[in-house]
């Protein structure tokens, strides 16, 4: 990546900055605003998973005007059934929550040091993943794999946990710091300081492919902090500072780096959609739409703080301070047609890069998930629903020949009803 070219990109971006703000703030999203949460303490770091919504909840904790001595707990929404459930219950702080499938993972300092803890939601079990005296942070999860920040070896390093092998993996081995990963498929990425020199601090973005065991950087050209990476496919989202805090996408399969917007934070992306923190002051949540490339405000209240935003199909969660405490709330897009297919994908991917089986069984897995997909765009409703059917029924008759896990089996039974229903819902 060349010095040049971001250079151009940046003076581009600044040039049409005001032209973008004022396209963007013309409409606001059109959807559905809802309070997650109404306890009067402090609900922080949502994250979103399907019907799910996770926080750190400080509600346990302890509070006077002159001493403040919290006790984060991670608390569980779950939308299909209007539920609030606490998760953890120790008196220390779990904190950081990220969740995927049943999964719930965070971080954890009940034993004098920070390790990664987990919940699996359908069995209402916690396991410890990490053990290591030395301070394990920031996980994310994708499938089977858990990633974490981890000081063990005098400086930060990326490490991998797969749950299904219980086996653990460093990624990173450079003595500079490696911190703050993502994770989608077998691609995990990082904010790396391993070019930094006398005369200038810099962070970069790399990433580490798992399924050909190449490290490659991906964004960083030695000006600028390049630094806060997610992913979703093929596309990595980023902040950068040097010229103003900017967010940038780059493409992983065109090596196409985009310009998304200047004075904006904390990106996360799902599909096409990119969710940003615009503004330093009171700052708001944007969507930006790739297929459209426009930029529209999720919110818009000048006087409220809004921040720290997930995205899961057509939701939104965030922590906003309306309420003089910080609470969650989402925001439901209006384009429910859009969620059977990212579902479909997102259970296709599951089949394909993380679930175990024999090949042809996994082939007819994704077949039958393809299938429906095509049925579906063509608005052939009730045979894409067939199809979901009869992946349904293999994967059930699979739990009963015990050639997959229970719980495998049960997830992937419980997401295509998932997606029946969402289809049904479309009809009605």
């Amino acid at each position: 990546m060349k010095t040049g070219n971001r250079l151009y990109s940046i003076v581009v971006a600044l040039f049409l900055l005001p032209f973008i703000c004022a396209t963007a703030s013309a409409d606001t999203a059109q959807g559905i605003e809802t309070q997650i949460t109404t306890n009067n303490s402090s609900q922080s770091y949502p994250d979103i998973y399907g019907e799910r919504i996770v926080w750190q909840d400080d509600r346990n904790g302890y509070y006077d005007p002159y001493v403040y001595d919290p006790n984060w707990d991670i608390y569980l929404y779950d939308l299909s059934g209007s539920t609030e459930t606490q998760i953890t219950t120790n008196e220390s702080n779990q904190s950081r929550p990220a969740i995927y499938g049943d999964r719930i993972v965070w971080t954890d300092d009940r034993n004098g040091n920070y390790d990664i803890y987990m919940y699996n939601i359908s069995t209402s079990t916690e396991t410890q993943i990490t053990t290591s005296e030395s301070n394990q942070s920031e996980p994310a999860i994708y499938g089977d794999r858990i990633v974490w920040t981890d000081d063990r070896n005098g400086n930060k390093d990326i490490y991998m946990f797969n749950i299904s092998t219980s086996t653990e993996t460093q990624i990173t081995t450079n003595e500079s710091n490696q911190s703050g990963p993502a994770i989608y498929g077998n691609r995990i990425v990082w904010t790396d300081e391993r070019n930094r020199d006398e005369d200038a601090y810099t962070l970069d973005i790399y990433m580490y492919n798992l399924s050909t065991s190449t490290e490659t950087q991906i964004a960083g050209d030695g000006g600028f902090l390049e630094y806060g990476p997610a992913i979703y496919g093929d596309r990595v989202v980023y902040m950068s500072e040097g010229a103003g805090d900017l967010v940038w996408m780059y493409n992983l399969s065109t090596s196409e780096l985009t310009f998304i917007a200047a004075d904006a934070w904390g990106p996360v992306t799902y599909g096409d959609r990119i969710v940003l923190t615009y503004g330093m002051v009171f700052p708001d949540i944007y969507l930006y739409d790739l297929s459209g490339s426009t930029g529209t405000p999720i919110t818009s209240n000048e006087d409220v703080h809004h921040w720290a935003p997930a995205i899961y199909g057509d939701r939104i969660v965030w922590e906003d301070d309306r309420n003089e405490n910080p609470d969650i709330y989402m925001f439901t897009l209006a384009s429910p047609e859009l969620m059977p297919l990212e579902e479909m994908k997102n259970l296709t991917e599951y089949v394909e890069d993380t679930y175990k089986c024999h090949v042809k069984t996994k082939t007819g897995l994704a077949t039958l998930l393809e299938t429906s997909k095509c049925f579906y765009e063509k608005d052939e409703d009730a045979k894409a629903i067939s199809m979901l059917k009869s992946f349904i029924h293999l994967a059930e008759k699979m739990k009963e020949c015990k050639q997959i896990s229970a719980e495998e089996a049960d997830y992937m039974v419980r997401e295509a009803n998932g997606i029946i229903d969402q289809i049904k819902a479309r009809q009605e």
